[in-house]
């Protein structure tokens, strides 16, 4: 369904636009349906991970009558299941509109009939938010939004065990304002119409539901008022209670006996299933915060103890299913009680990452259990006393992302709660980029990385609050480098994300930036402030959040915000050393022209926004000095709009560049174009979106990217690659930005095929063995070895080609057909030339004792032929018959590889020539193995007639005799050595000679050595004399069949070899 906001432009603009592009740029399509026709949707991004630090888990649902099957709900990765106890996972919500799930939950009679309340419900500043409850029919394959959308955030769903259509939902709404849809909300119809059955107030939202699990009228709900702002936050008020209703949603009764009078904070529930007069509470209070317990079904309640850590983030409590003295209370750690909830240890998962957000116990086996948290999903089988981390969900929240000079270059970037982590961008291993390839460089919650371009050696991290660390790579040492006020003077206020910087003008110059700017000209060694406060300086205790004020919050006061009025981004101008730009959280954007010596506060002169609109980024241009892009996230104010704005004049004066950008679309970042001053990219709440004009129109970049909050876009200048760090989904990477910086141009065109990056020739690596370590592994994607063809079709094409032709002239490589296919679509498309001669045709014959010379396995070869020479080739694009386009690519040998351009023009004349001779030998097989069926026919039917003259059945056996050793030579009716063991007769296999002469010899690039030589002399008159053997027996296999068609036997003769 088109995005309804578009439709009000008028009709003949879009007219006009039709006629000049054949894509109107617009923004989201609603209810998860994705813009198939989006000219990219062919552009591929690859997904790196890391998966091994994981990221926030949300909630479970797990099939109870299959517990194999389970889905997990994350912060900000959306929805993952898996049918095999973990051992692999689908993600089943990646383009629906949010990434953000609060719960998840099955319904209990119909296993396909799944539920998502989308906006997590963790009350974190780095929250990210829904849009309602959307609802599958068929196991998550596809979903609809069944409505709430103003819900913000959903804490639970409980679907009635009796009937699927009746659905309770608890919607915290909005975490940063009034008002929304906020209590418990019921439907009897499936979602079609919902009613709002418990409501308090406009600062109040339903956290949790519990069901009775012997009588579904029976319900309890956990109410919870809480606020944040930019500034800080209060968690608590008076609307926090319990609720029962025992006339399914009805009525409800306020639950007080036993509960701690005055206002509370977050409270969390479960009730036993082996007796449901038993239920717990989790009770955040500012005096009696602890465990609750009822044994009349919440008529009364009696404290057990004070356990309860962090409620505002955590506040999760289970009661194992078969023993209600044995308590579970989720937090920092896992803490477990044995006698009701008096006592808790909180040693419940050791080797398991803190931070725990959900949990499930097995009903019908209390050792088999699995908790949630920040650092992904763990399961144990023994009641808590062991996990196995599930290892394969790239879940990672990345803030920030960072690249250094090698090649492949390395990635560095901080994740919420994670640490900071480096990583190759590409291995040369065949399998892929695993989590092994990862290295933290340091702790915490990670945010900025940097890495000096100029010596891969020198690394930076900052952790919350400005925590920040020089590390040596190869060491691992960890310098701290913070700056520090002299005694005396009051503490530099840093924020949770600190901006950190490296001068592109000098990398020995770094800045860092709390309330004030500090510049260090010796990498940290030393700092000298270049701005005094660039903030409003507010104090917070002043402010109020629910007309309370600052000083007089009593519950999770400012929880996670440890300072307000501070610097949130900072760059400097890569057109000119010593212009600077800063945004601050409470709203102030700053100037300065000499280095720091005078500043200027912008803030005044940006349009349309809301006072104190948090600065997500300040990006100065790299071609104009004058000019500075800035985008604002208001969603700390409760305001979920989009502002994008630049400024041409030093930021004297803004305009907005929104465009026709949907609304919603909190913006996160923005990046300028490396090579087009026209181009920008946007990061959102929700993707990625691309101008070609500076933001006049803007367009969402979908292709494979799954719907995932962006935070950071960074562009490597020699790889012409973008990095996004994906606050959810781990790191991606477009490794080429070509076809962005020049659409403007394609799409004037029928076809257009853009300029072709120097491609390099590489032999992957077999040197791990991931093929033996089972199914549970992430292995992030590899660059695709060879050259990509990129092109740009107006139309969808009937047929299509790629020639590559050498500086003579010469075809070396054609793509089409099935090299093609599915590469023929409107819009961009990409097709990878390995960087090798034409590939021989897969041969239909098997080969006994492994693939040798016919496609691969034991004995090396397979179908594909040399890596042409390096050079400068022509490329030209015909489409449906006619040239349409052409390009040139130079091709460079493996910079790893040392040979002279002599040695490697021998090795490919060695290879090329062999690899003629495959195309001989494969035929052969092929030939024989139509020969040996014919045989194995014949003697079958032989067998079956009684009555066959004698002289037949001598005549057949003694040509079965003669083809043994024949069809042996091509591996052909001949026993497999590597089931009988018998390897001696291997080397009477002339196939599996020549696949180990010509893979030893390609596995190479080298000069092939005396023996391989040697061997390829000597093995052309081997191949030539076994043909004439066969193409005799081909020959003589006529007559043999005419004496067996004057018996009734009529088989189809063979083709001669080469004919």
């Amino acid at each position: 369904m088109r995005d309804t906001r578009l439709v009000v432009r008028a009709f003949c603009l879009l007219s006009l636009l039709s006629a000049s592009f054949p894509w109107i740029p617009v923004g989201f399509a609603q209810d998860g349906e994705s813009a198939s026709t989006s000219p990219f949707a062919g552009l591929r991004f690859r997904e790196i991970g890391p998966a091994s630090p994981s990221g926030r888990i949300d909630d479970f649902a797990v099939l109870e009558s299959n517990p194999a099957v389970f889905y997990v709900a994350t912060a900000t990765g959306g929805l993952w299941k898996t049918v095999n106890q973990g051992t692999t996972f689908s993600t089943v919500f990646d383009n629906e509109t949010t990434s953000s799930i609060g719960d998840v939950a099955i319904a209990p009679a119909d296993a396909n009939l799944v539920w998502v309340g989308t906006g997590e419900n963790n009350n974190r500043q780095s929250s990210s938010w829904g849009d309602g409850v959307y609802k599958s029919v068929d196991g998550g394959k596809s979903w609809k939004n069944m409505g709430l959308r103003d819900s913000k955030h959903i804490a639970r769903i409980i679907v009635d065990p009796v009937d699927n259509d009746i659905v309770y939902v608890a919607a915290l709404g909005s975490l940063w304002g009034a008002g929304g849809e906020r209590g418990v909300f019921k439907t009897t119809d499936g979602g079609l119409t919902w009613a709002n059955v418990l409501k308090t107030d406009e600062d109040t939202g339903a956290t949790e539901l519990v069901m009775d699990p012997s009588n579904n009228k029976v319900v309890y709900a956990a109410t919870y008022q809480r606020r944040r702002a930019t500034w800080g936050f209060n968690g608590g008020g008076a609307g926090s209670a319990i609720y029962k209703t025992a006339d399914a949603g009805r009525t409800w009764t306020k639950l007080t006996k036993g509960i701690p009078e005055g206002a509370k904070g977050r409270i969390g529930l479960d009730v036993y299933r082996r007796n449901p007069n038993i239920v717990y509470a989790r009770i955040e209070h500012p005096k009696e915060s602890g465990v609750y317990r009822s044994e009349d079904a919440g008529a009364s309640w009696t404290k057990m103890g004070n356990t309860n850590p962090r409620p505002m983030y955590f506040s999760q409590i289970r009661i194992d299913p078969n023993n209600d003295q044995r308590i579970y209370v989720l937090g920092v750690q896992l803490h477990i009680s044995d006698d009701g909830g008096k006592t808790f240890r909180n040693d419940g998962a050791q080797k398991i990452h803190v931070d725990f957000h959900a949990a499930w116990i097995d009903p019908a086996n209390s050792n088999h259990m699995m908790i949630g948290g920040d650092g992904g999903v763990g399961i144990s089988y023994d009641k808590s006393k062991t996990y196995v981390w599930l290892k394969n969900m790239p879940l990672g929240q990345f803030y920030h992302v960072a690249y250094d000079m090698k090649t492949p270059f390395t990635v560095c970037g901080g994740l919420q709660d994670n640490n900071t982590w480096c990583g190759p961008s590409s291995v040369r291993s065949a399998s892929g980029i695993g989590n092994d390839e990862w290295f933290v460089i340091s702790g915490g919650d990670g945010f900025q990385a940097q890495m000096d371009p100029s010596d891969p050696r020198i690394l930076y991290a900052e952790s919350q609050d400005g925590r920040m660390t020089r590390i040596d790579r190869t060491t691992n040492e960890r310098k701290a480098i913070r700056p520090e006020p002299p005694e005396g003077e009051k503490p530099y206020r840093w924020n949770w994300d600190t901006p950190m910087v490296i001068s592109p003008h000098n990398p020995s110059t770094i800045f860092v930036a709390a309330n004030r700017l500090f510049k260090s000209t010796d990498r940290g060694h030393s700092w000298k402030p270049i701005s005094g406060d660039l903030t409003t300086n507010t104090d917070r205790e002043t402010l109020s959040l629910m007309s309370v004020k600052g000083k007089e919050i009593t519950l999770a006061k400012d929880d996670g915000v440890n300072s307000y009025g501070n610097l949130v981004t900072f760059n400097e101008s890569p057109k000119k050393a010593g212009l600077y730009y800063t945004g601050s959280d409470d709203g102030v954007i700053s100037v300065s022209r000499d280095d720091g010596a005078n500043w200027s506060n912008l803030t005044s002169k940006v349009p349309g926004l809301g006072k104190g609109a948090y600065v997500s980024r300040v990006a100065p241009s790299r071609f104009e000095e004058a000019t500075v892009y800035a985008t604002f996230d208001g969603h700390r104010l409760n305001d979920f709009s989009t502002y994008v704005y630049v400024s041409n004049d030093y930021g004297q004066s803004w305009k907005s560049i929104v465009g026709n950008l949907p609304k919603g679309q909190a913006a996160r970042t923005i990046t300028e174009d490396l090579k087009n001053p026209e181009v920008l990219y946007l990061g959102t709440e929700s993707g990625l979106f691309v101008t070609f004009d500076r933001g006049k129109q803007w367009m969402r970049v979908k292709a494979n990217l799954p719907t995932v909050p962006i935070y950071e876009i960074t562009l490597h200048p020699r790889d012409n690659a973008m990095i996004l760090a994906t606050h959810g989904r781990g790191i991606w990477i477009l490794d080429d930005m070509t076809p962005l910086q020049q659409f403007a141009k394609a799409r004037s065109t029928d076809a257009h095929l853009f300029d072709i990056r120097p491609a390099t020739q590489m032999n992957a690596a077999g040197d791990r063995s991931r093929e033996f370590e089972g199914d549970m592994q992430f292995l992030g994607k590899n660059q695709d070895i060879g050259a990509a063809f990129t092109y740009y079709l107006k139309s969808p094409a009937k047929k299509l080609t790629l020639t590559v032709k050498d500086s003579s002239g010469s075809i070396v490589r054609e793509l089409g057909g099935d090299d093609v296919k599915d590469k023929t679509a409107a819009g961009i498309n990409t097709v990878i030339w390995n960087l090798r001669v034409k590939p021989l045709p897969r041969p239909r014959a098997p080969q006994a004792g492994g693939g040798g010379g016919g496609g691969g396995g034991f004995g090396g070869g397979g179908l594909d032929g040399p890596f042409v020479l390096p050079g400068t080739y022509q490329v030209t694009l015909k489409v449906d018959d006619k040239e349409s386009a052409a390009n040139s690519i130079t091709v460079q040998g493996d910079p790893e590889i040392q040979i002279s351009p002599e040695d490697r023009k021998i090795w490919f004349d060695t290879a090329i020539q062999l690899h003629g001779l495959q195309k001989t030998i494969n035929e052969a097989a092929d030939r024989l193995n139509e020969v040996n069926d014919r045989i194995k026919a014949i003697q079958q039917a032989l067998k079956d007639n009684a009555g066959a003259p004698a002289a037949i059945k001598t005549k057949v056996e003694d040509f079965a005799k003669k083809f043994e050793p024949v069809g042996r030579r091509f591996g052909i009716g001949a026993e497999n050595p590597f089931e009988t063991g018998n390897f001696e007769r291997l080397n009477e296999n002339l196939r599996f000679r020549f696949g180990g002469l010509k893979g030893g010899i390609m596995g190479s690039t080298s000069r092939p050595t005396e023996t391989q030589m040697r061997q390829t002399v000597e093995i052309r008159p081997l191949l030539e004399k076994a043909v004439q053997e066969a193409n005799a027996l081909i020959n003589a296999l006529p007559a043999l069949l005419k004496e067996l068609a004057d018996a009734g036997i009529y088989p189809v003769p063979v083709k001669p070899i080469g004919q």
